[in-house]
């Protein structure tokens, strides 16, 4: 096949790629620039499907740098918004082995950050931490690590007494059973344990004979 032209596109900053064939194929600047394309050069059947393919991995590329700008992804996370978006797996594949080499995506710190920043902004039990984690594709392992920076019983005793804190706050109205109830239903969705629930409330409800009946 032989190139008739390449005109600038008038949307979208890409270049098409006009060819005796009829075929017609977008590629953005630097794909150009990097096959050293011009008009008249033939271009074997082979050769324009690695270009295609080419600019299919530097799209999907440019679109997962705009979604790791917008907040640290885990892979799994990455290749489900990349393949939404319509790209192939082969393409997606070649995407993340690109970010991996270059540090861009990295389950281990993503699970560290993640348990940090919830732990410092909202209290939540290490069930919660690991549902999170789960949703978001991090594997077992990689989550077991980062939850073993907050599954100590003092750790999570601290964590829900902060929670609990907060919480009775919004309690005070209701009698004391009630107020206990509510407190130990609203830890449970937190997801701290039942021995650490158990622990703040008689802490929290000290000498009340309901709560160290628990």
């Amino acid at each position: 096949m032989r190139i008739l032209s390449i005109e600038k596109s008038p949307r979208g900053g890409k270049y098409i790629i006009s060819f005796d064939d009829g075929n017609e194929v977008p590629v953005s600047r630097e794909v150009l620039i990097d096959f050293g394309l011009r008009k008249n050069d033939e271009v074997a059947a082979d050769r324009l499907e690695f270009l295609k393919e080419t600019q299919a991995v530097h799209e999907a590329y440019n679109a997962a740098g705009r979604l790791l700008n917008y907040r640290m992804r885990t892979r799994a996370e990455l290749e489900q918004r990349l393949k939404k978006k319509g790209f192939q797996d082969t393409v997606v594949d070649n995407v993340m082995q690109k970010l991996s080499k270059l540090g861009l995506i990295d389950d281990v710190r993503f699970a560290d950050a993640f348990v940090a920043t919830k732990v410092a902004s909202r209290p939540v039990g290490r069930r919660e931490l690991e549902r999170g984690l789960r949703e978001r594709g991090v594997s077992k392992g990689d989550a077991e690590r980062a939850l073993s920076h907050v599954s100590d019983e003092e750790t999570q005793l601290n964590l829900a007494l902060r929670a609990a804190e907060t919480k009775l706050r919004s309690l005070a109205r209701f009698e004391q059973a009630k107020r206990r109830d509510k407190l130990i239903s609203f830890l449970a969705r937190r997801g701290f344990d039942w021995d650490v629930i158990k622990q703040v409330t008689r802490r929290v409800f000290e000498g009340n004979e309901d709560a160290v009946d628990l």
